[in-house]
């Protein structure tokens, strides 16, 4: 209204003559309205200024609680670490070369960041696509639950494997046995098989490489907090030397 009623008065002082008394009276309206805008600006550039502290303030906070509760995470898992490799070790059915591939398992799977500082990034290769993937997978995400052998996953992949070898199969499909007409049970809910090594961090790291599967199912398993036993079996294959079957459930 103030606005209107200066616009009034500016054409009315074009229009007709005034008086020196109302042009000191239009003056001094000017000089409010302009000391009003100047303090409406003022205010909204302490409200924007606020809002930006307000805006950084929350942004660290929301960081410092993203990272408290990857401390908090990794720190757990720490705790349980050792008792959790002793689990590994008293397992009576596995090879020591198995008993290494659940050691590495568990290293990915609870100290993702450590695991891939340490064995991946020193021979990334950042043309390779799949690389690049699992190195931004591994730093970004949180630790998972570790996972522990299991005799009936165990018995599953040992015969997969087993069979697989002789015949120089690749692949997840369970084949009758020509020979024996049999068939290897199929107990597991997710399935990994890895050809061509025959130690612990060359298997795992092969799985989450997962060079060459576009649907990256082995990495995804492998990391997956959804499982907490698996059955690991390596044996002779005739075509790759070595194949390794990892049953999950």
């Amino acid at each position: 209204m103030r606005i209107f009623f200066f616009i009034a008065n500016i054409m009315l002082m074009f229009t007709h003559c005034v008086s020196r008394q109302e042009l000191a009276s239009i003056q001094q309206q000017v000089a409010e309205i302009k000391d009003e805008n100047y303090s409406v600006k003022t205010e909204t550039k302490g409200y924007i200024d606020s809002q930006k502290i307000l805006k950084d303030t929350l942004n660290k906070l929301k960081s410092n609680i993203s990272r408290v509760s990857y401390k908090k995470k990794t720190e757990v898992f720490q705790q349980h670490f050792i008792s959790d490799s002793m689990k590994i070790e008293r397992c009576s059915f596995a090879t020591r070369d198995e008993k290494d591939t659940y050691h590495y398992l568990n290293y990915a799977r609870t100290k993702p960041r450590e695991f891939c500082e340490k064995f991946v990034i020193p021979y990334w290769d950042k043309k390779n696509s799949y690389h690049n993937s699992l190195v931004k997978t591994m730093m970004k995400m949180e630790p998972v639950n570790p996972i522990f052998p299991d005799f009936q996953c165990y018995q599953s992949a040992w015969c997969h494997a087993l069979k697989s070898g002789k015949t120089g199969y690749t692949g997840h499909a369970r084949n009758i046995d020509p020979k024996t007409r049999s068939k290897c049970n199929s107990h597991f809910m997710g399935e990994c098989c890895s050809y061509g090594h025959e130690t612990g961090l060359g298997i795992i790291l092969q799985l989450l490489i997962d060079d060459g599967v576009p649907s990256l199912g082995h990495r995804k398993i492998c990391l997956s907090p959804g499982y907490s036993v698996v059955g690991i079996s390596i044996q002779p294959h005739s075509v790759w030397d070595y194949n390794c079957v990892l049953d999950f459930m």
